[in-house]
């Protein structure tokens, strides 16, 4: 589940992760610990509720922070009905994105921006503040450490490497400035991978100083970085697999679909039956999609409690479903599976039920196509001629100049 509804705000649903709840605490602990260090002579009740202030103060600065992300991109025509708070940063399944780069340019640095702007403001609040004495001191010491996390938030988040903003911010300039979208991936690559260096040496050299616990925690952000980068390079090889392909050309079609109102049962031998290829089922409420029962919802339900348990209590629904089109790029449709965390996707064409995008249909495809890759390289590249019937289990493979089409987007290579 990415996160629980906490509220809504400009028509958007905020989300928070239950994890992040640790974070407010941490934050609270900290904030404490800063207040006594600039001011001993404040009651330790009364630090303790500071530091809650700050920390809940905290919370709303990680809240605009991706707000300036979500307002933006809705204003520049990017879709956006739900956000999940990031407080340090890092994407998160549901932050909009823009198929423009400009656009997608503009939408990565809103978040820093407002972040440093609101740190500036508070630092300049807590410098006029701090002339005063009484309360407005102690709220001046306040305004200090939230100028402090803003500050570290924003110019964190400007770090150029996926999955924080600056890794978008780089993405976004190659794209931009080549034309081609996979140029912007591999130019984030090579920048979160020279960061992650960076950042490992720095955690080393802090733990040969003796600062083992703060060295550590930086090597492990610097390994997690290398870990994005990698990926990032994994799925520029897929785009390059599969980037000419949409949805349609994948998705399974005519599958069985199910009732909110039926007990799990009803389907879960059908799906746990491995040679049934059948792994995600569309839930309709008439004609409506309103969410999907997978392989993964069924087994987190213990066997003697799939006749009592009905599809709607256990089935994945929006926003954490998103719904795709046949003409979406499979190559983001299959970033969405994944970052959702499902076993398949509902497509919908004019909001009526055309198939499912499922991890099954996208192995399927990505294994055709490597192997037809390995045949010809064995058998040497083919000069012209009909193309491999192995390109994609769904159709032929596309036009290209050698069969008389136009051939793919170079965008999309």
């Amino acid at each position: 589940m990415i996160g629980v509804p906490v509220a809504r705000l400009f028509g958007i649903e905020v989300r928070l992760q239950l994890g992040r709840v640790f974070v407010i605490a941490l934050v609270a602990a900290l904030a404490t610990v800063q207040i006594a260090q600039l001011d001993p002579t404040v009651q330790p009740a009364v630090q303790w509720l500071l530091g809650g202030i700050v920390a809940f103060g905290f919370f709303l600065s990680a809240l605009a922070h991706d707000m300036g992300h979500a307002v933006l991109a809705r204003r520049r025509g990017v879709e956006v009905k739900s956000i999940v708070i990031s407080f340090f940063g890092g994407a998160t399944p549901l932050d909009p994105a823009s198929p423009n780069p400009g656009d997608e340019l503009a939408i990565a640095v809103s978040g820093p921006a407002l972040s440093i702007g609101l740190g500036a403001v508070m630092a300049l609040g807590a410098t006029l503040l701090g002339a005063l004495d009484g309360p407005a001191l102690v709220a001046s010491q306040v305004l200090v450490v939230l100028a402090i996390l803003n500050l570290i938030l924003g110019l964190v988040n400007l770090v150029p490497a996926y999955p924080l903003d600056g890794g978008r911010i780089v993405r976004a300039f190659a794209w931009r400035r080549t034309g081609v979208e996979r140029e912007g991936w591999r130019a984030s690559a090579a920048a979160g991978r020279t960061v992650s260096v960076l950042v490992i040496i720095g955690g080393a050299a802090l733990i040969f100083v003796g600062e083992v616990t703060n060295g550590a925690m930086v090597v492990l952000s610097g390994w997690f970085l290398r870990l994005s980068a990698r990926a990032i390079e994994e799925r520029v090889k897929v785009n390059d697999l599969i980037g000419d392909l949409s949805v349609g050309d994948v998705m399974e079609r005519d599958g069985p679909t199910v009732r909110p109102g039926l007990t799990v049962d009803t389907f879960a031998e059908q799906l746990l039956d491995v040679e049934v290829p059948v792994t995600a089922i569309p839930v309709l409420a008439g004609e409506e999609v309103i969410g999907i029962l997978g392989v993964r919802q069924v087994r987190r339900l213990r066997a003697g409690d799939r006749a009592t348990a009905r599809v709607e209590d256990v089935m994945a629904k929006p926003p954490r479903l998103p719904m795709l089109a046949p003409a979406d790029r499979l190559v983001a449709a299959a970033e969405q599976l994944q970052r959702a965390g499902l076993d398949g996707l509902p497509v919908l064409d004019a909001g009526r039920l055309v198939g499912v995008l499922t991890r099954r249909s996208i192995g399927l495809v990505v294994k055709d196509r490597t192997d037809a890759r390995r045949t010809r390289a064995g058998a040497g590249a083919p000069s012209g001629g009909e193309p491999s019937a192995g390109d994609t289990p769904a159709r032929a493979a596309p036009p290209s100049p050698d069969n008389g089409g136009p051939g793919p987007d170079p965008s999309d290579t």
